[in-house]
Parts: C-alpha cells; sequence; structure tokens
C-alpha cells in the first residue's frame, strides 16, 4: 500500500442507496484469498441489469446512502481498490465496511446527505485533502469530514495495524512494567 496524499480526480457516481457487499462483488467471484483479479468484476450484476450503467472512472466513488451494507465481505473493498478507486463518499455506511475500507487503505467519507446529494449532481472532480479533512469541488466549495485520529494516522502514513503496534512496542512495553 501506498501513503495517502492529497489528490484531484475524476469521479464515479452512483446514486442507488443500499448498495450492498453483494452488488459490490457477487458471491461468485469470491473463491479467493487473493487481492488481485476482482476489479474486474466491481458491481459486476449492476453492469449486467443497466446498460446505462456508469463507467467507473478515477479514484473517487460517490455513492447514495448506506454503502456497504450486508454481509462483512472484505472483497468488496479488495474489489474498489483493484478498480482504482481510494475514496467512497455517502452519507452512510455500513460498520463493517468502513472498518474493512480503513485497513485496506480506501478512505470512506461520511457527508451530510444534502450534501453528498449535491455533489452526486454537480461538478466532474473532487479534490480530497485528508490531511485537512476535507474534499473540495470544482467550484471551490470545501466540505469537512470527520475521520478517527488512528485511521487518519494510519492512512497518511501508511500503517497497518501492526505496524501501528510495533511502532508503540516501547510504551506497550513500559505500560506493561508499571502492570507488574
Amino acid at each position: 500500500m501506498k501513503t495517502f496524499e492529497k489528490f484531484t480526480s475524476k469521479i464515479t457516481r452512483l446514486p442507488q442507496k443500499d448498495i450492498d457487499t453483494d452488488l459490490i462483488i457477487p458471491a461468485q467471484f469470491l473463491t479467493t484469498t487473493s487481492k488481485t483479479g476482482l476489479g474486474k468484476n466491481l458491481f459486476f450484476n449492476l453492469k449486467k441489469a443497466d446498460p446505462d450503467f456508469p463507467s467507473l472512472q478515477g479514484r473517487i466513488l460517490i455513492a447514495g446512502k448506506n454503502f456497504g451494507c450486508g454481509s462483512s465481505r472484505e472483497h468488496a473493498v479488495w474489489a474498489l481498490k483493484q478498480a482504482g478507486f481510494d475514496v467512497v463518499i455517502s452519507s452512510e455506511f455500513a460498520d463493517i465496511f468502513r472498518g474493512n475500507a480503513e485497513k485496506n487503505n480506501l478512505l470512506p467519507i461520511q457527508l451530510d446527505e444534502p450534501i453528498v446529494q449535491h455533489l452526486l449532481g454537480n461538478g466532474n472532480t473532487l479534490t480530497v485533502d485528508l490531511e485537512n479533512q476535507k474534499i473540495i469541488d470544482d467550484h471551490d466549495h470545501e466540505y469537512h469530514f470527520e475521520i478517527t485520529k488512528f485511521s487518519k494516522k494510519r492512512l497518511l502514513e501508511n500503517l497497518s495495524d501492526l505496524d501501528y503496534l510495533l511502532e508503540n512496542k516501547t510504551l506497550i512495553h513500559k505500560f506493561n512494567q508499571q502492570q507488574k
């Protein structure tokens, strides 16, 4: 994985609400424990059912409410990453999806529903600035988003859970000594 830096990108719009992990990557493609080969089947059933399904472009997906609901399949996040997405914006995420996303360097940005609806209907690019916790639209409007300090640090410094623990090894050892 790479560190997360400020970037500007085209956006893909997926306004449907309640996109569950089976719609993100259908079960028939979950025969692997590898993180490779899933991106080409991202939204497979949605594409098959809708000839006007939007082309997947850029690094930012703006989605309807309740994105990533359903089962806790981490493959959904892997497929999004392999398809080139680094950010998903929605007004609501399933908790397990959010955790899987942050652990796999996919930034889930939760904004109020009216803002998401505005972004779904306007502009072609967004700038994502994780350091300052904001996105900026084509008209230089800024929208602040929340993220935990822990998740922000992990994304900015490209730390896995283990990396984070090892980074704090001295503090952990000191704490253990004090408990004895």
